[in-house]
């Protein structure tokens, strides 16, 4: 890969390159082809009409995700303004048994003792894209906004229009969930018969 330099703006094939994991981003962010494709063209089009602020004080890579990031931000905030909010079937029963009346995990989530060991396992990681993708739109949205891009609270409720307690809320159902998901995946937890 050419390296860019910060007194040399990056040309078009140097953009291009990127293209493949600023499509994954977006894939994994949007969960729509199309707007995925389309938000990552206008990424790469904005980027090289701006190119020549383009310091070098990051990688090409990191600038361009921020672009992308920024462009993803704008695009559900102004759909999240447009539709209402998500409400829950229930009130949540299903996800009690995972809990003691105290509020504790009635199982621990994993009989891996080394998560690093966990997330080096490609059978695990793809279970969890496959759980990502079954969420809800809206907390997979903040659950991935928080844990890929890597966006706190206060740029969550900023860029969102959401109040600290909803995104707490959200991340929370979306653990939830996920871990669920997983258990019938068969990542079960620890001390659990088949």
């Amino acid at each position: 890969m050419p390296k860019v330099h910060a007194n040399a703006p990056p040309d078009f094939p140097q953009l291009a390159e990127q293209r493949a994991y600023l499509l994954r981003v977006a894939r994994l962010q949007l969960r729509d082809e199309h707007l995925a494709e389309d938000m990552v063209s206008d990424t790469i089009t904005q980027a090289f009409e701006r190119r020549a602020s383009f310091r070098g004080d990051s990688s090409l890579r990191t600038w361009l995700t921020t672009i992308l990031k920024n462009r993803i931000v704008d695009h559900l905030r102004r759909q999240w303004r447009e539709q209402p909010l998500e409400t829950p079937d229930d009130d949540g029963e299903e996800f009690t048994p995972l809990f003691d009346r105290g509020g504790h995990w009635a199982q621990a989530p994993s009989s891996t003792p080394d998560p690093e060991q966990l997330c080096a396992q490609d059978a695990f990681l793809a279970a969890v894209r496959a759980c990502v993708d079954k969420l809800p739109p809206r907390i997979g949205q903040v659950f991935v906004l928080r844990e890929v891009f890597g966006s706190d609270t206060s740029e969550l409720c900023k860029d969102l229009g959401l109040t600290a307690s909803n995104v707490w809320v959200q991340l929370y159902r979306a653990r939830v969930m996920l871990r669920t998901c997983l258990e019938k995946g068969g990542f079960a937890p620890a001390g659990a018969t088949a």
